[in-house]
């Protein structure tokens, strides 16, 4: 009897270890299991091993899929409320842990897991690569429209990430700054990004961080939205309920959907 308990826990371990390195299907498999609004874990690994998890939330009339970024010490649970009106609004989402991140909304953060399990940095500048992976991945099983959306820190990223990566057509940001080593990272990387881009942040917030950054862009690409009644840090904004975040959210999707 222990002899089939252990074969049973080798085949099993070696099937996950499979489909950690090689997952094709997988996002049309949960599609086909999910009701509309509804998540499914996806796990796929970045360029230094880590692996990275998301939650997917399918929807097959989509023609746009919105990869949705963390601020910091977050993880993919802070979109367990977003996620789901996007997917009624006609968006399909993903929803990434990044590394550098820890919990939201009771979700831990499995990619900071992977990546100190492996010894590696999670610094901020580190989660480009989870950033990289998940496009990869996307345009390997996916035929929509790639949005990036990011909040603090993870906007930033997304915007720099954007300016060199042609398959990401469009980039919602939350608070984006120079949260960075440098003070002119984000800026000198995103000087030429030639996209549509949604730019907003907390009304305390935005002259001081978020306008230094919309300086930085092509002017003709940029719609921006400074809130004027209750606002938040990141995209934790659309978590309150009132008006303000109803015009908000309506603004971004009537970008998104141009």
């Amino acid at each position: 009897m222990k002899k089939v308990f252990y074969l049973i826990i080798t085949v099993a371990a070696f099937f996950v270890a499979c489909t950690h390195k090689n997952n094709k299907g997988a996002m049309e498999t949960l599609a086909k299991s999910l009701e509309k609004g509804e998540s499914g874990i996806l796990t796929f690994e970045a360029a230094d091993g880590v692996l990275v998890t998301a939650d997917y939330y399918p929807n097959k009339d989509a023609t746009q899929l919105i990869v949705l970024l963390h601020q910091a010490d977050f993880s993919r649970g802070a979109y367990r409320i977003i996620a789901p009106r996007l997917v009624d609004s006609g968006f399909a989402c993903l929803a990434v842990d990044l590394r550098g991140g820890k919990i939201a909304n009771e979700v831990y953060n499995e990619t900071q897991k992977s990546a100190e399990s492996l010894g590696l940095s999670t610094e901020y500048i580190e989660a480009l690569k989870d950033i990289a992976a998940t496009t990869a991945y996307l345009l390997d099983n996916n035929t929509k429209e790639i949005i990036l959306w990011g909040s603090s820190y993870s906007a930033s990223l997304a915007l720099m990430h954007a300016a060199k990566e042609s398959s990401v057509s469009k980039v919602v940001a939350f608070s984006p700054g120079e949260y960075l080593s440098n003070q002119n990272t984000v800026r000198n990387t995103i000087a030429n990004l030639d996209k549509p881009v949604f730019l907003t942040g907390g009304s305390a917030e935005f002259d001081l961080v978020v306008q230094p950054i919309i300086n930085g862009l092509p002017k003709a690409q940029i719609t921006q939205w400074k809130p004027t009644g209750r606002s938040d840090h990141g995209s934790k904004t659309l978590w309150q309920a009132g008006e303000a975040t109803d015009r908000l959210y309506t603004q971004i999707c009537t970008f998104l959907k141009r």
